[in-house]
């Protein structure tokens, strides 16, 4: 890997996530600590960091576990809850239960949990901190109480370090892969290899293949909800390449003419701008209508051309933009427009 690649995530979101790790063991303290950000979208991870040494085959199977139906519908649901922190304690009968406990910790020494959700204040999660302890120790709520205030904090950093960094590399073709149901990578075009190779880093040599994991678990699940009248939607990835570059994974279901399902399909390439502008809408709280103004603005419409296409008055469409000018701090529609075109690139 190039020397600007591992500049590009030293100011991307693991350094985000190694503050956030360190500042818990600050105030909480904790035996080892785990922090992911996620694509918010969807919420699959893209990036990773460990209070220790990271075992990578760990990693993977705790993308995969995050993402089995029961522990995602927990993400979503601590996402929503009202202060986004949950104890689990081997005390509790659940934790038994749990599927993550089951395959990751019970085998091990941890016997305490503290999970949390970094949430902005659109209600978007972009990333979580889940900490361990031994012994006697169980987490309590004044824990919870203590790491509450950091993650809308910590939600905001993410959100920024995941939409902004150094030029990204020229785009390339887009390839496919074909994933077994656990999530190995069974056969692949050369194009497809170059653009795994791609999303690792120094820090992360094993990143691309906790991502397949975790998208493979979601599409498995969405799979096994779906209706044969309603077949369930690709789930696509957002994430950013170890030089920068936006990558879109798009997964789905391979299924013999019978109805059987025979791994999952992966479609990576470069991600398109209509791929990546929720993303930067969600990290700078765009409303729809923002959105559809940066839209028509990035097509070349004039003010009046966008009035008449959104059906609003040239007076709103300027107040809009004066909004969009202040949530993403330029000035202009040139300065708007550049700085857009360099982060959807």
């Amino acid at each position: 890997m190039t020397g600007r690649a591992s500049l590009t995530i030293r100011v991307g979101m693991e350094p985000v996530l190694e503050h956030a790790l360190a500042w818990l063991g600050r105030s909480v303290g904790y035996d080892a600590a785990r922090a992911l950000a996620y694509d918010p979208l969807v919420l699959i991870p893209v990036s990773f960091a460990a209070s220790d040494r990271l075992d990578w085959d760990a990693a993977v199977s705790t993308c995969w576990n995050r993402q089995a139906e029961t522990d995602a519908s927990r993400l979503r649901d601590l996402a929503q809850s009202k202060n986004h922190v949950a104890l689990v304690t081997t005390e509790l009968p659940r934790a038994t239960q749990d599927p993550g406990w089951q395959n990751l910790l019970l085998p091990g020494s941890w016997q305490h949990e503290l999970r949390a959700a970094a949430v902005d204040g659109h209600g978007h999660c972009w990333g979580s901190i889940t900490a361990f302890r031994e012994g006697p120790r169980p987490f309590r709520e004044r824990d919870a109480a203590t790491l509450g205030p950091e993650l809308h904090q910590l939600a905001a950093r993410l959100s920024r370090a995941m939409v902004v960094g150094p030029m990204p590399s020229p785009p390339g073709n887009a390839a496919s892969l074909w994933l077994g149901d656990n999530g190995e990578l069974l056969f692949a075009t050369a194009t497809g290899r170059d653009w795994l190779d791609r999303l690792q880093t120094p820090e992360m040599p094993h990143r691309a293949q906790a991502v397949l994991a975790a998208l493979t678990a979601r599409v498995t699940a969405s799979a096994a909800r779906s209706s044969p009248v309603g077949p369930p939607l690709p789930v696509t990835v957002r994430i950013r390449s170890g030089q920068g570059q936006w990558v879109a994974l798009h997964g789905e279901r391979v299924m013999e003419p019978t109805g059987t399902a025979q791994g999952v399909s992966v479609v990576i390439g470069p991600a398109r701008a209509t791929t990546v502008l929720p993303l930067l809408a969600a990290a700078y709280g765009l409303t729809r209508r923002e959105r559809e103004v940066i839209s028509a603005v990035l097509s070349g419409l004039s003010t009046r051309q966008i009035s008449t296409r959104l059906q609003i008055t040239p007076y709103t469409v300027q107040d809009h933009l004066k909004a969009i000018f202040t949530k993403l701090g330029v000035t202009s529609r040139g300065e708007l427009a550049h700085q857009l075109a360099f982060q959807l690139s």
